[in-house]
C-alpha cells in the first residue's frame, strides 16, 4: 500500500511517547522518512506502531498415569518457585541489602518450618470466603502450606508461607 506526503497515519511520537496520528512530511525511495505529530507538532523520523507480541503458548502439562491433574499442577508450581527463588537469592546476596534480606528470608523460612511442624491441626483449604483464625493452618493452591500469624478484621489476614508473609483476604471475626 503506497503512502504519499500529506497523508495521515499512526506512528509512535518521540516527544509524546505514545502512538498518535501523524502527517507524512517526506518520503525517501518510497519509504516514509519524516512525520509530523498532530498532537504536539514535532517533526521526527517515522516509527511504526509496535507490533503486538504473540503470547507464548504454554507447554502442555504432562500428567502421569494414575495422577490427578491438580497434583501435577501443584508439582510444577512448586518446582518453578524453588528454582526462581534460589536464583533470585543468589543474585540478591551480592549487595549489603541483599545479604540482610537473605538473612531475613532465612529467618522467615525457619519460623515457617517451626510453625507448620508445631501445629498438629489439619490445614484449612484457602478461599476468600473461608473463615480464618489466628494460628490456623492454611493450604493455599499457589503458595502451599501456611499459618495465620495476624488477623485484621473484617476481611484480611497475614499468613506465613514458605516463601514469606502474604496478606490475603478472608472472612474473619
Amino acid at each position: 500500500m503506497g503512502f504519499t506526503p500529506g497523508e495521515r497515519l499512526e506512528s509512535r511520537c518521540t516527544r509524546c511517547k505514545d502512538i498518535l496520528g501523524h502527517i507524512i512530511v517526506s518520503m525517501l525511495d518510497g519509504e516514509i522518512a519524516k512525520v509530523e505529530c498532530c498532537a504536539c507538532g514535532s517533526v521526527h523520523k517515522y516509527y511504526p506502531p509496535a507490533q503486538k507480541k504473540e503470547p507464548k503458548q504454554a507447554k502442555a502439562l504432562r500428567v502421569r498415569a494414575g495422577e490427578e491433574r491438580s497434583d501435577a499442577v501443584k508439582e510444577k508450581v512448586a518446582k518453578t518457585s524453588r528454582t526462581s527463588s534460589t536464583t533470585a537469592a543468589k543474585k540478591a546476596t551480592t549487595t549489603k541489602a541483599g545479604k540482610i534480606s537473605a538473612k531475613t528470608a532465612e529467618e522467615l523460612q525457619q519460623k515457617w518450618q517451626k510453625a507448620v511442624a508445631s501445629n498438629p491441626a489439619t490445614p484449612v483449604a484457602y478461599s476468600m470466603t473461608s473463615e480464618l483464625f489466628l494460628a490456623n493452618l492454611v493450604d493455599h493452591p499457589v503458595f502451599g502450606m501456611g499459618m495465620v500469624i495476624d488477623v485484621f478484621p473484617p476481611n484480611k489476614v497475614d499468613i506465613l508461607f514458605e516463601e514469606g508473609i502474604k496478606s490475603l483476604r478472608c472472612q474473619c471475626s
